[in-house]
């Protein structure tokens, strides 16, 4: 890593997976700032919703928040703020045992709950909302994380000598071929999808949950249609087993270790910037299909813009997003011309290979059980005093 532990800092902070990666180290996650606020954050879809129903009739707060109310009243204790919350636990926080770690599978449970605090539930509203202003507090504990030495690898560009790619149940037997296909069928689609969206279907903005559209909101390509493989780290077959966004219908079956041909043009994103040259140097509009779902995330009214990843090919042969530029980057509105593009679907430390050049493909063994957050969630933080 290049950058000064305070610059590096400053870059996981700036987007709202860092700082819930951040609050989840010191022990926060968005179930205990949901419960612990015992209101919607202002600006978040909880308060827009009470806002635009608290006048219908029949309609009820959640019963939550009556029952955290009652709670709270008994004990005459106040409410905090996200900020206060967030000072309380960072206090806790012993930075310098933070900043030893040298254990990489120590940091995974926190970046699971920074991933597994997103889909569809409020959560990633919550942690933008209410962490956004304790960006302050948050700072001690990023700058430790960028000089613990099990989160160096987060910074890294793609490994070609550790890339395992994963083979799902009802998947390939092994990697696909014939990537130029699968992106030109992907691409026809995306036109279809998006010619086919009346404007009506997606006003602006939103009247109330009966209008709230939603469709496709990654901007990554197809699903399974091209290889996509991450790094393996000791006692971790490969890191997406871990941080898969979104979780397959499946169970993953199978890891293989992966040789790329020598040669082969990787564009590293290790940051907003490089993902906003790429999408500027190829757009592709999606204003139609991801329109509800990044306004929800992101605030962002406007046009919304992706990479055309069928002309992205024509220049590299794979796309790699740092573990660090997922969690700065992703899941913010990012200005390019015209209008903004959102970094979403695409998991750390991921690699999208565009062209059919890996070389070989080896089993490295099964792998039995969950993907994702139902397997790696684990509480133990050494580091928090008094924590578990």
């Amino acid at each position: 890593m290049d950058l000064d532990a305070s610059d590096a800092a400053a870059r996981l902070l700036a987007g709202p997976r860092g700082r819930a990666l951040c609050a989840a180290v010191a022990g926060l996650d968005s179930f205990r700032l949901t419960s612990a606020l015992d209101r919607p954050v202002a600006g978040s879809t909880f308060a827009r919703y009470e806002s635009a129903n608290a006048g219908r009739p029949g309609w009820r707060p959640p019963a939550w928040r009556a029952l955290r109310r009652r709670a709270r009243d008994a004990e005459a204790d106040p409410v905090p703020s996200a900020s206060e919350l967030v000072a309380r636990a960072v206090a806790a926080v012993d930075l310098a045992a933070l900043a030893a770690v040298r254990d990489e599978l120590a940091l995974i449970p926190s970046l699971v709950d920074a991933i597994d605090d997103v889909m569809f539930s409020g959560g990633e509203e919550l942690t933008r909302h209410a962490l956004a202003p304790a960006v302050d507090a948050l700072a001690p504990v990023a700058e430790a994380l960028a000089r613990a030495p099990g989160a160096a690898w987060w910074w890294d560009g793609c490994d070609l000598g550790a890339q395992r790619w994963i083979r799902f149940e009802r998947g390939p037997e092994r990697p696909p071929a014939g990537a130029g296909r699968a992106l030109a069928d992907w691409a026809r689609s995306e036109d279809e999808r998006e010619a086919a969206r009346p404007l009506a279907d997606v006003p602006f903005p939103p009247r109330g949950d009966r209008h709230l559209y939603s469709g496709t909101w990654w901007s990554t390509p197809p699903f399974r249609s091209i290889v996509q493989t991450s790094r393996a780290l000791p006692g971790l077959p490969a890191v997406t087993l871990a941080l898969m966004e979104d979780g397959p219908p499946d169970d993953a079956v199978e890891v293989f270790e992966v040789d790329v041909a020598a040669g082969a043009e990787i564009l590293e994103v290790d940051g907003p910037r490089a993902w906003c040259e790429l999408t500027e140097r190829f757009p592709r509009e999606v204003t139609l299909t991801r329109r509800h779902d990044w306004w929800r995330w992101t605030g962002w009214e406007g046009r919304w813009f992706i990479p055309d990843w069928q002309r992205v090919a024509g220049a590299f042969d794979g796309v790699h997003l740092s573990t660090a530029a997922y969690l700065g980057s992703s899941y913010r509105a990012l200005p390019v011309s015209g209008g903004a593009t959102c970094l979403s679907g695409f998991d750390p430390d991921e690699t999208l290979w565009l062209t059919d050049v890996v070389a070989d493909a080896r089993s490295a063994g099964p792998w039995e059980g969950d993907v994702g957050p139902n397997r790696f969630h684990d509480r133990r933080r050494p580091w928090v005093h008094g924590g578990p």
